[in-house]
């Protein structure tokens, strides 16, 4: 069977896994300004339908934005996906889905014997260095939401800065295929949306991938020590007078 193309290869990788998933529509950008900037155009160009999720993967964006406005380097040998999960209810947590895509990305690299650890409340580290980042929304009408929005960003073929590290410096090997990890991640996406009933499951598993080594931006070990998720989904930190509780959003 000849596959061509990087959605033909990706589909050919994301059917060869076991189970029942969606279909995903999917484009590929050589290069492209930020894979936000072009969902945000296909979303308005063509609106999301049940069932239905999409995503587009960029080769390199060259203006990709993080968390609280960040610029997000994102070089030629990343992994740069922006997906749009639609979701069509009001039962849907929220609050959590951005621990239980977290910890879905820790199962799926702990199955491939790669320990990772979850930096609350967006980043996986490997060994006190970020692997993936990703930033999470949800975009609603009313009460309900509509569909799920998920940046991410996973080191794999590039170079990174110093407090980076890429899953070939992990496996120490550059034959790795970026279309085999991009189908595990949006497998790992689908399923992180259907355990969101499973709050117990996503709490416990959260706090068994923290890490307590580093905290949130804006907080030093010196002063503050992690103690926990919360069962809302929050961070307890204190720092032996008083305790405070950071939220996600």
């Amino acid at each position: 069977m000849k596959v061509l193309g990087s959605v033909a290869k990706t589909t050919y990788y994301y059917k060869k896994i076991q189970g029942v998933y969606p279909n995903w529509k999917l484009q590929y950008k050589l290069k492209c300004k930020s894979t936000e900037y072009e969902l945000t155009n296909w979303l308005q160009d063509s609106p999301i339908k049940r069932y239905k999720p999409r995503a587009i993967v960029a080769k390199e964006q060259f203006l990709g934005t993080g968390q609280n406005s960040r610029r997000w380097i994102s070089p030629k040998g990343g992994i740069w996906l922006s997906a749009a999960y639609p979701i069509f209810t009001s039962k849907f947590s929220s609050e959590i889905f951005s621990l239980s895509f977290a910890i879905k990305l820790c199962e799926m690299l702990n199955k491939e014997s790669i320990k990772v650890d979850l930096k609350w409340p967006n980043d996986i580290f490997f060994n006190s260095k970020k692997l993936i980042g990703f930033l999470p929304r949800v975009i609603t009408r009313g009460k309900e939401i509509i569909y799920l929005r998920i940046g991410i960003g996973m080191n794999f073929l590039n170079k990174t800065p110093l407090e980076g590290i890429a899953l070939s410096e992990i496996l120490n090997t550059k034959n790795i295929c970026e279309y085999y990890w991009t189908a595990k991640i949006l497998k790992t996406i689908h399923e992180s949306v259907e355990c969101n009933d499973k709050k117990e499951y996503i709490i416990k598993n959260a706090n068994r991938y923290l890490t307590k080594k580093h905290l949130p931006r804006g907080y030093n070990s010196k002063d503050w020590a992690i103690k926990e998720v919360d069962n809302n989904g929050n961070l307890r930190i204190y720092n032996g007078i008083q305790e405070k509780i950071l939220t996600r959003f």
